[in-house]
């Protein structure tokens, strides 16, 4: 009886060490397959990253290809545009700014295919095309359409002072009338009381990388900086992760954020606007002194020209309705508009210095297009206003004719230094490569180095993210 009742008591025991066996093998198959598919799920995201930043790193070798082919593409223009502009050279062709629609075959095959098959040319058994394994995007810039912040390492050290802070204080909005809408951004406390204003600002930037330890003071009328005591070392002593001024040139954009009175704000408006277009930054730390009428912007253009001594207090630069900029701004604009910003108007610095002192050439050619030779008509009734040439500035005149050459090498149409920023694609992967690369063929190797650049320019700044 015993023997029969253990029996039954032992029923259903193998049934659930089966289902807790079953239970715990489905345990460890689903922790498997969950560490299987995360390890798949890395190894993937892992390698199109890889892949991302490879995509990324063609995408800056062959835009430097092409901006290096821009010479030779220029001769082979030049007997066209010659003929076209009565004799004139061809200026440096954005190369750049056409890198995507140039290297779209190599940046997307498939894509290019098809736009390529609408104009009958068939690229289907192209050898080296359509194996890529991802897309990339370029977002190429000119440095030397922007205001250099950094020493421009002229003939001495208050020339780059006077240099630098003229142009920092029109670039602030210090020579528009008053009030301005750049006012508040330099009349606002920060958290622990202090004021900033544009005079501050501008001797901050200056402080930091001229060499002396005397502190600047920039006067606006005289355009020079005078000397207003000590350097300001007390306020970066007193941070909560302190550091000296440095007392020598920018390495990077970011490096600005050092200085003292850069705010968001301040960054936002004047250094950095957007910070996925390079193009939209006015101000650089990696151009020369001189500025590109091709590439700047037209305001930014009429700041630097209103820094000349026999211009500044002519109606272009002081004119109480403000109408005489506007003009010569508007005028810039609407020719970069027809040309759609592909083809560049001035071909030597010289050419620039005509079109604002109204000479024979340029600007003569476009008061025949937008303002018609005085007796009305022209294009200058499609663009601001029906009379005749409406669109036209009053050009200033110089009466000391030695003020002209250095008029001329305030300005140059020939850019060395790009800012490339390239998006590589794969998968779902995304990465990001920002370079300047300098192209100088006079820039020698800091010592103890030797020889010549390479061709395709040399990296002067570079950060993968």
């Amino acid at each position: 009886m015993r023997r029969k009742v253990r029996r039954k008591q032992e029923q259903g025991f193998a049934l659930l060490m089966a289902l807790i066996a079953l239970t715990m093998l489905a345990i460890l198959v689903t922790d498997l397959h969950e560490t299987t598919g995360m390890s798949f799920s890395a190894a993937t995201a892992q390698r199109d990253q890889l892949r991302a930043e490879f995509m990324a790193k063609s995408g800056v070798n062959l835009t430097r290809m092409l901006i290096g082919q821009e010479k030779n593409v220029r001769q082979m223009l030049a007997p066209m545009f010659s003929m076209v502009t009565g004799g004139r050279p061809p200026p440096q062709l954005p190369m750049w700014r056409m890198a995507n629609a140039l290297l779209r075959p190599f940046a997307d095959f498939e894509a290019a295919k098809i736009d390529l098959l609408d104009t009958g040319i068939d690229v289907e058994n192209s050898k080296g095309l359509g194996d890529q394994i991802g897309s990339f995007e370029v977002k190429a810039c000119n440095e030397s359409g922007k205001i250099n912040l950094n020493d421009p390492r002229m003939q001495d050290l208050a020339v780059s002072q006077a240099h630098v802070s003229t142009q920092l204080y029109g670039l602030f909005g210090g020579y528009l009338p008053s009030p301005n809408k750049y006012d508040p951004l330099f009349t606002q406390y920060d958290q622990k009381g202090r004021l900033t204003t544009r005079f501050d600002m501008i001797a901050n930037i200056i402080d930091w990388w001229d060499e002396d330890q005397a502190r600047g003071e920039f006067d606006p009328l005289m355009h020079v900086m005078k000397a207003g005591g000590a350097e300001d070392n007390e306020f970066y002593r007193g941070l909560p992760e302190p550091y000296m001024i440095k007392n020598a040139p920018f390495d990077t954009l970011e490096e600005l954020r050092l200085v003292r009175g850069m705010s968001d704000d301040i960054w936002a408006t004047f250094i950095e606007p957007d910070v996925d277009d390079p193009d939209s930054r006015q101000v650089t730390v990696w151009g020369g002194s001189r500025l590109n009428p091709n590439e700047a912007d037209p305001m930014l253009l009429l700041s630097r020209v209103c820094t000349m001594e026999e211009i500044r207090d002519q109606l272009l630069c002081n004119d109480p309705s403000g109408q005489e900029p506007m003009k010569f701004v508007q005028l810039l604009m609407t020719i970069r508009t027809i040309t759609q910003g592909q083809l560049p108007i001035f071909s030597r610095p010289g050419d620039f210095t005509n079109f604002v002192l109204g000479k024979d050439g340029i600007y003569t050619q476009l008061k025949k297009m937008f303002g018609g030779d005085g007796a009305g008509g022209g294009m200058g009734m499609l663009f601001g206003g029906g009379a005749a040439g409406s669109l036209m500035f009053k050009p200033p005149v110089l009466t000391n004719p030695n003020i002209e050459p250095g008029f001329k090498k305030a300005f140059t149409t020939t850019g060395y230094v790009f800012t490339l920023e390239v998006t590589g694609k794969a998968g779902s992967a995304q990465r990001r490569i920002r370079t300047v690369i300098n192209t100088d063929p006079k820039w020698t190797p800091p010592k103890p180095n030797a020889g010549k650049p390479p061709p395709l320019g040399v990296f002067a700044y570079y950060r993968l993210d």
